[in-house]
């Protein structure tokens, strides 16, 4: 097996990608129900890949390369899950509140004036900044 990860390799396209699988497939040589079978995809899935109709999802390019010759491997970036990230900035949004509120709850004498108040609300701000930062970095 042969495996070269490039991280400045620029992404294929999905004709070459196509292209470069069914090559390699070819060179073994391998038929696709054989390749499909021993990277663990379906054959469907192999003749999408090789039909020029996907590009191969990282999982999948690894499977093929296990078993052919895939001397390039494509960059690709990690889609961000927006959904998860929402979720994420929402949720600590109310534990924040909900932590700073039963502080406020449980002290018979904080906050004493209206600039302890502000000091509290200043930290949580700062401390939620902080958070989403983490969250949307």
């Amino acid at each position: 097996m042969s495996l070269n990860v490039l991280p400045e390799t620029p992404p294929l396209t999905r004709e070459q990608t196509a292209r470069l699988v069914r090559e390699a497939r070819l060179k073994k040589p391998l038929t696709q129900k054989e390749l499909a079978d021993l990277a663990g995809i379906s054959l469907r899935s192999l003749q999408r890949i090789e039909n020029a109709e996907v590009l191969p999802r990282a999982y999948t390019w690894r499977q093929l390369a296990a078993h052919i010759d895939l001397m390039h491997v494509p960059a690709t970036a990690p889609k961000p899950n927006l959904a998860r990230k929402w979720i994420l900035s929402v949720s600590s949004l109310v534990g924040l509140v909900l932590a700073f509120s039963a502080y406020v709850i449980q002290s018979p004498t904080f906050p004493e004036t209206l600039f302890e108040s502000l000091l509290m609300l200043l930290a949580g701000c700062i401390i939620y900044g902080i958070i989403l930062y983490r969250i949307w970095d």
